[in-house]
């Protein structure tokens, strides 16, 4: 029994004296970034992309159709609301056929996008819910004074955030990825001079 413990110290002793060695002659080797997969595609890649902007814009504008609603003092007959809220309908609608074909790459895009996508389809589907509710009560009631009274003005309000809720989750991803890829440029600038 003795034997067998003196056996294991000295088998970890062992490993304790080469594995320093081990490491101080290791091949370095660039850190994987979490940006870039084996997997994805390239083509869709760059395709999700474009369309992840084009949701970008599309949400930008939405939200800039109606801020004008969230004015409590707002004097707009029911009809103009009406048509700022079918504008914004068609933006969302657009939206969310973007995020269908997103869905169809899904599995061959980059982490970074499929984590993206995955922050704002719940976002896009908040703001189809509090548009359609919106619309509802706008046919309902037909008159600015009682809208204020329902919960028009909420639905209004949480379209609006959510809307640059999602720019600007897009905006940041955006400028994370920017830096990141020149981060990886810069190192392999560097990489050879340190040879």
């Amino acid at each position: 029994m003795r034997r067998g413990l003196s056996f294991a110290i000295g088998t970890a002793l062992l490993a304790l004296m080469i594995l320093p060695g081990s490491v101080l002659f290791a091949v370095q080797s660039s850190p994987k970034s979490s940006l870039t997969s084996n997997t994805a595609n390239w083509y869709y890649s760059q395709q999700a992309t474009d369309i992840l902007n084009h949701i970008q814009t599309l949400a930008a504008r939405a939200r800039q159709e109606l801020e004008p609603l969230q004015v409590q003092e707002v004097d707009l007959s029911w009809q103009v609301q009406a048509d700022m809220l079918d504008r914004a309908k068609h933006d969302v609608n657009m939206m969310g056929n973007d995020l269908l074909q997103l869905e169809k790459m899904k599995g061959q895009l980059e982490p970074w996008q499929e984590n993206l996508i995955s922050r704002i389809t719940p976002m896009v589907h908040e703001m189809v819910y509090q548009l359609d509710e919106a619309i509802a009560q706008i046919n309902q009631y037909q008159d600015p004074v009682r809208l204020s009274l329902t919960e028009y003005p909420q639905n209004v309000a949480l379209f609006c955030k959510n809307a640059g809720d999602i720019t600007g989750t897009v905006g940041t991803f955006n400028q994370y990825v920017h830096a990141e890829q020149e981060m990886a440029a810069l190192q392999r600038k560097i990489a050879p001079a340190r040879s």
